[in-house]
Order: structure tokens, then C-alpha cells, then sequence
């Protein structure tokens, strides 16, 4: 019980720095308004090709937004060394991991909420409204994945000076298969293909979220103590 107390109490804790100082959330949530934009004046997006081309521009908003985010709240915490308390503290590193993961978790849920809305009303494509609850399966499994294995991949990134550029070299290929699962089950859905459901891609999906969690676990109590 002093296991799951110990996340909630970091998790509390990372809420309480964010509505505070607006750091994390704000950059991620300007990134994806920023994207957004781009996307639309770069790709020539009307009502034939909208549906088509929503899940990659999403995914990708919520890929690189969600490592802004998570690479500078881990970062906050290397320069004001305030993982060096969880070292020495009587809550292990273990906890310590799941409380990042979760606040991680609830500000990448944030931000693709507000992605959505604003990618709707930007494009003109009220049908991804309606079908957000079809999505939402494939959105938390990939939003869980973001969180799992960039919670780890973020903190180590802090070990080197160039942490903030090698983060999304070390993130983004390992997520590839979260991509491809959300890319290819908002599709379905979005397109209403005939004869594809989206069970393969959320079965994909539920193994890599079992795996980052097991090798995160595994492996970030090594990376605290480096």
C-alpha cells in the first residue's frame, strides 16, 4: 500500500509544480497548437483528404509534444537535484517511476484533448468529434506507451548535457510500433474500412505498453542511482 501511496504523493506533488509554474503543459500545449498550424498551411487538407491525413498529423502532434513535456519535467528535476531525495528516501525507485508516469500520463491526456478540439475546429472536421469514443481505446493505450517508456528514456537523457537533443533520438524509434497502432486504429475508425477492426492494433499495442512497463521498472532503479 506504501508503494501506490508513495506514486500518489509524487504524482500530487508534480500536479501541484505544474499548475504553479505552467512549465511543462503550457510548452506542450503551444507545440501541438504550433503544429497544427503548420500543418495547415503546409498540406493542402480539404474535405476529400481530411480523414485521411487526421491520424498521422495527430500522432504526430502527440508524439513530439508529449517529449517536449515529459523531457523538461525530468529535467527540472536534475537541476534542482530533487531525484537525489528520492535516492535517499525510504520510498523506492520504483514508486518514484510510477508517480512520474502517472503525472506524465494525465498531462499528455491534456494535451491531446486540447490537440483534438483545436484540430476540429482548425480543419473543420467535426466527424473526429463524434467519434471519440470509438478512439478513445487506441488514444489511451497510446497515451499509457508515451508515458511509459518517455518517463524512462526522459530521465535518461538528464545523465548527459545534450539530454534535451538526444531525447527524441531515443524515443521516437522506440515508440514506432505505439505510431503505427494509433495511426492505423484511428483510421479504421475515422475511414470506417470494411472488413479491418481495430482489435489487432489494440492487441499490438496492449504487448509494447506490458513491455515498457516491465523493462522500465527493471531498469530505472540502476538509472536513479547513476
Amino acid at each position: 500500500m506504501s508503494f501506490l501511496a508513495n506514486a500518489f504523493s509524487i504524482t500530487s506533488k508534480d500536479i501541484r509544480l505544474e499548475f504553479r509554474g505552467k512549465e511543462s503543459l503550457s510548452l506542450m500545449l503551444f507545440l501541438s497548437l504550433l503544429l497544427l498550424v503548420i500543418f495547415n498551411f503546409a498540406l493542402d487538407i480539404d474535405r476529400d483528404n481530411i480523414s485521411l491525413l487526421a491520424p498521422g498529423i495527430l500522432w504526430v502532434i502527440f508524439a513530439f509534444s508529449g517529449i517536449l513535456g515529459m523531457g523538461r519535467t525530468s529535467m527540472a528535476e536534475r537541476d534542482e537535484e530533487a531525484y537525489l531525495s528520492i535516492v535517499f528516501s525510504p520510498a523506492s525507485a520504483e514508486s518514484f517511476y510510477l508517480g512520474k508516469v502517472l503525472s506524465n500520463l494525465l498531462f499528455l491526456i491534456i494535451m491531446e484533448s486540447f490537440t483534438i478540439i483545436f484540430f476540429a475546429v482548425l480543419f473543420d472536421f467535426e466527424r473526429i468529434i463524434g467519434s471519440l469514443l470509438e478512439l478513445v481505446p487506441s488514444l489511451i493505450l497510446g497515451t499509457v506507451g508515451f508515458s511509459l517508456i518517455g518517463t524512462l528514456f526522459s530521465f535518461l537523457s538528464t545523465t548527459s548535457k545534450y539530454g534535451e537533443v538526444l531525447l527524441p533520438f531515443l524515443y521516437l524509434p522506440v515508440v514506432v510500433p505505439i505510431l503505427l497502432g494509433g495511426v492505423s486504429s484511428m483510421d479504421i475508425v475515422l475511414n470506417e474500412t470494411v472488413g479491418e477492426g481495430t482489435g489487432k492494433w489494440h492487441q499490438i499495442m496492449i504487448a509494447f505498453d506490458i513491455l515498457y512497463f516491465s523493462l522500465s521498472l527493471l531498469l530505472f532503479k540502476y538509472l536513479i542511482e547513476e
